[in-house]
């Protein structure tokens, strides 16, 4: 009898024991493999400027006197007011505020950087040409569009 219990023990601990090294094995696999999961769904600055653009025109192109209100109480110590309304009949929301943060960025005017929009420049190597980080643009982008609701 007592023979028989001891094999019912040692089965019965095997069994938790195999519980255990399956419960650590997922364990382990998600904190290891989540960060990389996490970080494969992230966009590249030129992907994530290019979205930010997307979203701020298509949100505040519906009423274009607050955002002009939103944008010149937000670049109030950088921009003169007249500089943002005269993109405001140049370009998209979007457009904008990445123009007014790589003015702010570069020290250049807007109109130069509006200028080499419409030569066809793409941001990403409008940045590059005027040595502005892309990823603070970004940033900046984002906070613009997080300030403003």
């Amino acid at each position: 009898m007592t023979q028989r219990r001891k094999v019912t023990i040692l089965n019965r601990d095997d069994r938790t024991m195999k519980f255990i090294k399956i419960i650590f094995g997922l364990f382990m696999s998600i904190v290891f493999l989540f960060p990389i999961v996490a970080s494969a769904g992230r966009l590249s600055e030129p992907e994530e400027l290019a979205r930010l653009i997307n979203k701020i025109s298509e949100r505040q192109s519906k009423n274009l006197k607050q955002f002009e209100k939103k944008t010149k109480a937000y670049f109030f110590d950088t921009q003169k007011p007249e500089t943002i309304e005269g993109l405001l009949k140049e370009l998209q929301p979007g457009e904008i505020i990445t123009t007014l943060v790589f003015s702010n960025l570069s020290k250049k005017p807007a109109k130069d950087i509006v200028a080499m929009k419409k030569a066809g420049v793409d941001w990403p190597d409008m940045a590059a040409k005027m040595k502005i980080n892309l990823k603070a643009a970004v940033k900046e982008v984002k906070d613009f569009r997080l300030g403003i609701g």
